[in-house]
């Protein structure tokens, strides 16, 4: 893997970041460890914890995690119930939520904090004042945002806190970020990172023939993929295989090509298992500039 760097800081990242989405689900500690450590040794150190993550973090502290590790975690997403959320970037909010990352990590540091939500109502003041306590204690190092617009992001930049980072889905299937996003954050010099970005696992061609019965849409999260199993997602995969037969890879390597030729700094993939992993640090693909205009004309 490659090692990017973030925006205009002072911070390298890999090109791959790996999701923790299914830790404490479908995955647990002792696979997460094993996951953990074919990452780093293939050259990675981005991971990511998800906002509803209570069950990722737990795992993430008991693992023996290298130095080298990035870790991005998400506040100002509060969720006591399953069927209750509460959203919002106030003070106390931001400063109880990394405090207990923190705790259940096991770290004394966040590399990167993500602002999970645009909160239109607390005074960006509050919320710049927690972040520079924040960073001040070394709590945390840098500041992204994510589920944010072009205008949000430009928003947030008035604050006097540096946002190093956006986070967006994005994919050959999703690329509704470029209609703002991805160019206020190259005007701002902020670094894009791309969630979902196998198209919630659609690029990675499982669905083709049926739904394999450890697959996400064979669980809790039918909704969620099968909403990229429809006719346009299915003309784009076929694009895909194409592409990829022409070039002796798999679709996988060109989902994450592409992403990499429009400058995504880190896709963030959230592999189950060693063999999935596998895949995914082994893709090195480039695309020739005809090839990503083809792609870039199919989806």
């Amino acid at each position: 893997m490659k090692q990017q760097r973030l925006g205009t800081t002072g911070l390298d990242v890999s090109d791959l970041g790996l999701g923790t989405f299914e830790w404490g689900h479908r995955v647990d500690a002792t696979v997460a460890q094993t996951l953990v450590d074919e990452f780093v040794a293939a050259g990675g150190n981005l991971v990511e914890l998800p906002s509803s993550g209570t069950g990722a973090a737990t795992i993430f502290g008991r693992l023996s995690v290298p130095a080298e590790i990035v870790l991005l975690a998400r506040v100002g997403v509060s969720m006591s119930e399953t069927s209750h959320i509460e959203v919002g970037l106030g003070r106390s909010r931001i400063l109880d939520q990394v405090d207990r990352l923190l705790e259940t990590t096991r770290r004394d540091h966040i590399d990167i904090l993500v602002l999970d939500v645009f909160d239109e109502v607390v005074e960006k003041e509050e919320t710049a004042s927690a972040l520079h306590t924040l960073l001040t204690l070394g709590k945390v190092r840098y500041v992204a945002v994510s589920h944010h617009s072009g205008w949000q992001l430009a928003e947030m930049r008035h604050m006097p806190v540096p946002i190093s980072a956006a986070l967006a889905e994005y994919s050959l299937l999703c690329r509704d970020a470029e209609s703002d996003l991805m160019p206020a954050a190259d005007y701002a010099g902020v670094g894009l990172i791309a969630g979902a970005s196998l198209g919630r696992g659609v690029l990675s061609d499982r669905y083709t023939r049926g739904t394999p019965q450890d697959s996400r849409v064979a669980g809790e999260l039918s909704d969620y993929v099968g909403a990229y199993l429809d006719d346009r997602c299915s003309s784009v995969l076929a694009g895909v295989r194409k592409a990829a037969a022409a070039l002796g890879v798999s679709p996988v390597d060109i989902a994450l090509a592409f992403n990499r030729h429009r400058g995504i700094t880190s896709s963030l993939v959230s592999a189950r298992t060693p063999e999935q992993l596998a895949t995914l640090v082994a893709s090195d693909v480039e695309l020739e500039p005809e090839i990503s205009e083809v792609l870039d004309q199919i989806s």
